[in-house]
């Protein structure tokens, strides 16, 4: 009942209230025609769309059939990779595990000569497993006064990601310091791989340098090759030194064809801040035509890393563009289409283009 009430509710407040803006300006659709598409989204998807004013559906130009929600996007996934299996004579087995587990994704991309940040450590419920060895603390990188990042296999969207660096007998953990038996407390009854931190392009950094600011770029199965579908440029703000929207970071579109940023990036629904950035609000640097170094490199990249990947349909790769060219950083399972379509636009068509094609190959 809660549900239904709290739906009911930002029916209202999206329509008829005062909602957090995104585009304010241009031909806008009126009160009873946003009212109108969030029954739809509704309808549709079975979950009220808070993102709708960030996808840009209170402009006249923007059809809300044209957008995917969570559930038509993965019953479109799923039944993509259902056919591959099938048509593979396979379909009995269950091949999700690959890119949701950060571990093995990385061990087949590492083995297959693909660039990505290596990693160090596997811990396994607090042990620390290199190489098929099981190591002692003592043995370890947290010897090293380095910054490393642990990550749980299996989270996304930065959940659980832990920046480190040794302080003397002591450790900084995502900037509180604790002493070392709470930190190895930390990683008791987890599954977490570690790896060294890495910086990003110069031109990356000028921007924001306190995090890795990852590009995220997402690749779909076009009949029997990949091709890139869409994709965004995450910067940190405020010191974070995590790139994702939880942590307070903005979500810059990428124009592939001129290896540049767009107009704007965009801010969280529960972010305080207006929810179009033109320029970055700690540097000041204006997004329009901010070149991107190895944009196409990256593109390319996860093309390549995709075919590895053979019974997936679509995959949101995060890449780190350093000085030295693209390097990936995970594969996701969840792309994150709600927020690609914020910057890129409604993807339904295209994705469904790309199923069929697939099917007839």
């Amino acid at each position: 009942m809660k549900k239904y009430l709290a739906t009911i509710y930002n029916l209202f407040v999206y329509s008829f209230g005062q909602p957090k803006l995104y585009y304010k300006n241009g031909n806008l659709k009126s009160s009873f025609q946003v009212f109108a598409d969030l029954i739809y989204w509704y309808w549709k998807e079975k979950y009220f769309n808070n993102m709708y004013y960030a996808m840009g559906l209170n402009l006249k130009e923007n059809n809300v059939k044209n957008y995917f929600g969570r559930k038509r996007f993965y019953r479109v996934k799923n039944r993509a990779e259902r056919f591959m299996k099938i048509k593979a004579k396979c379909n009995d087995l269950n091949f999700d595990v690959i890119t949701k587990d950060k571990f093995y994704a990385a061990s087949i991309l590492s083995a297959n000569d693909i660039p990505i940040i290596p990693t160090e450590i596997l811990v396994v419920n607090g042990r620390f497993i290199v190489n098929g060895s099981e190591i002692g603390f003592n043995e370890t990188l947290f010897k090293e006064k380095c910054s490393y990042i642990i990550k749980d296999t299996a989270l996304e969207a930065g959940e659980g990601i832990l920046v480190c660096v040794r302080n003397g007998n002591n450790f900084v953990i995502n900037g509180k310091e604790c002493s070392k038996d709470v930190f190895l407390n930390k990683l008791q009854n987890k599954i977490c791989i570690i790896q060294r931190k890495i910086d990003s392009h110069f031109d990356i950094r000028k921007i924001n340098d306190s995090a890795l600011n990852t590009t995220r770029i997402v690749t779909i199965r076009n009949g029997d090759d990949i091709k890139y579908l869409a994709g965004f440029q995450s910067f940190a703000t405020n010191g974070a030194e995590i790139d994702s929207w939880s942590s307070g970071s903005v979500y810059a579109g990428i124009d592939i064809e001129n290896s540049c940023l767009k107009k704007y990036a965009i801010t969280s629904v529960s972010d305080n801040r207006p929810g179009l950035l033109e320029e970055h609000p700690d540097s000041n640097i204006v997004f329009e035509g901010y070149k991107i170094p190895y944009l196409n490199e990256s593109v390319e990249l996860c093309i390549k890393a995709h075919r590895l990947f053979y019974f997936n349909f679509v995959i949101g790769w995060d890449i780190a563009i350093t000085d030295d060219g693209p390097i990936i950083v995970e594969a996701n399972e969840k792309p994150g289409m709600n927020v690609v379509q914020c910057v890129d636009g409604g993807l339904y068509r295209k994705v469904l283009t790309n199923y069929k094609q697939l099917i007839d190959s």
